[in-house]
């Protein structure tokens, strides 16, 4: 699927500086293409600098402004040096993606799931973005306004094997939307999450190369084919825009009907 059948007006973001982690390829990338198309200059984040650099150089070559910075999101320290970094430089975000996220399959079954398991899981996919939003969060409150749009999965609402402890984490960052959409509401900013899919990236390729598993996800899914990160990105745009203006604390569907 191309980003062609995505037409992009130019301005839906045109001034705003948006960040998004994990944003060297699959729905990050998507993403953070979108938004450059949309007049955004964009703060990229992910673990390697050099990943993050070539996408930059990338986008740039396109008229983008784009500033790549790695930082861990299962780190605390990164996640507040990440910050500091944004202080020091001036960039005030007006968007925040919550992206970056792992799946890492369970050796045995979900009783057998190791602390060490847990705490990577539940760090990058939880911890991290729960620290990162009550920072951005806190400067986008105090300058009137901002969106924030976490990236979540329908996984949150229909166990997985294998997979439990992601499934954990994703059902408490949908929780995390919703509080962070009540917090911070007055204050102008909105919180959104969206609920995706399977969907053509390398997290998906568990499913996607599974004859038996992608079967079984075909049986209940009404459009019967995987989801595109560019359907993912057209998403986020919505909602980090004025079009969603009266939506906050919304976890909507990308999923092909998986949870209809």
């Amino acid at each position: 699927m191309s980003q062609q059948q995505f037409p992009s007006t130019g301005s839906a973001l045109a001034g705003k500086v948006a960040l998004i982690t994990g944003a060297s390829r699959g729905i990050g990338l998507a993403i953070a293409e979108r938004f450059v198309d949309e007049g955004a200059q964009v703060i990229l984040v992910s673990r390697k600098q050099d990943q993050l650099d070539e996408v930059a150089a990338q986008l740039r070559s396109r008229g983008a402004t784009a500033h790549p910075i790695a930082a861990h999101m299962g780190k605390l320290d990164d996640v507040r040096e990440l910050v500091d970094t944004l202080d020091t430089r001036g960039l005030a975000v007006d968007v925040l993606v919550n992206n970056a996220g792992i799946s890492p399959p369970h050796e045995g079954s979900l009783t057998d799931t190791t602390e060490a398991l847990w705490d990577k899981v539940m760090d990058v996919n939880l911890k991290g973005p729960f620290f990162l939003t009550a920072a951005i969060g806190k400067r986008m409150a105090a300058r009137g306004g901002g969106t924030v749009v976490n990236i979540s999965t329908t996984s949150a609402l229909m166990a997985q094997p294998e997979i439990g402890t992601y499934c954990i984490s994703k059902a408490g960052l949908n929780t995390m939307t919703r509080c962070f959409a009540r917090e911070l509401g007055p204050q102008g900013v909105r919180v959104n999450a969206i609920s995706c899919g399977v969907i053509k990236t390398a997290m998906g390729d568990h499913t996607l190369n599974d004859p038996g598993r992608y079967a079984d996800m075909m049986k209940i899914n009404p459009l019967k084919r995987p989801g595109y990160p560019e359907e993912v990105a057209s998403t986020a745009l919505f909602l980090a825009t004025g079009a969603s203006s009266y939506s906050t604390g919304l976890i909507l569907q990308v999923d092909g009907g998986v949870l209809a």
